[in-house]
């Protein structure tokens, strides 16, 4: 994913509700995605955060976020990539933007209405469970080993492919009406 610069994101604006960082922001938009997919191009980041006041060229990124999202989320190729930092980041950071990512999905899906009574098939739920367990590793429990690296990578897949299935369950094609007389 292209570099998206989000000042309100910087340190000294992490005590507000707003997301701690780009990671978050995009699992947030994702969750959001998955029960509102006529969401604001404009103005989606309101509908998660009060506290996110961004400028003009943040609101442009934002829109350029949310627009790669979207058009990932449709693709039939399912190339969404996950806003992480780069392979050549030392693991342990990567494996915490992964949770915050996770933080953020968790995040946009229940303040967009997801709730214990909305119906998910049993692999949905599953995924959802994940989701949440991988949101809560901490930096204690982080290791920079290869078998890590390999497990790293399978959870980043296992994310992105969980995502697309709770998205077409929430968010099923379109049908065409198909209106025929006999």
């Amino acid at each position: 994913m292209s570099e998206l610069y989000f000042p309100s994101l910087t340190a000294n604006n992490e005590g507000g509700d707003g997301p701690a960082n780009a990671s978050e922001l995009q699992g947030a938009l994702c969750g959001l995605l998955c029960l509102n997919s006529q969401a604001n191009r404009a103005t989606w980041f309101k509908d998660l955060y009060e506290d996110i006041d961004p400028g003009e060229e943040e609101i442009l990124d934002l829109t350029v976020l949310f627009d790669q999202t979207v058009q990932s989320l449709n693709s039939l190729d399912f190339d969404l990539q996950l806003e992480l930092p780069d392979d050549n980041a030392p693991l342990p950071s990567r494996i915490l933007a992964m949770t915050d990512w996770c933080q953020g999905l968790v995040y946009g899906l229940g303040a967009s209405g997801l709730t214990d009574d909305t119906e998910l098939s049993d692999d949905s739920k599953e995924y959802i469970a994940d989701v949440i367990n991988i949101s809560r590793i901490t930096d204690e429990e982080l290791e920079d080993s290869d078998s890590d690296e390999v497990n790293y990578e399978e959870l980043i897949e296992y994310l992105r492919m969980g995502l697309f299935l709770i998205y077409g369950e929430l968010q099923p094609p379109e049908m065409t009406d198909h209106n025929t007389e006999h």
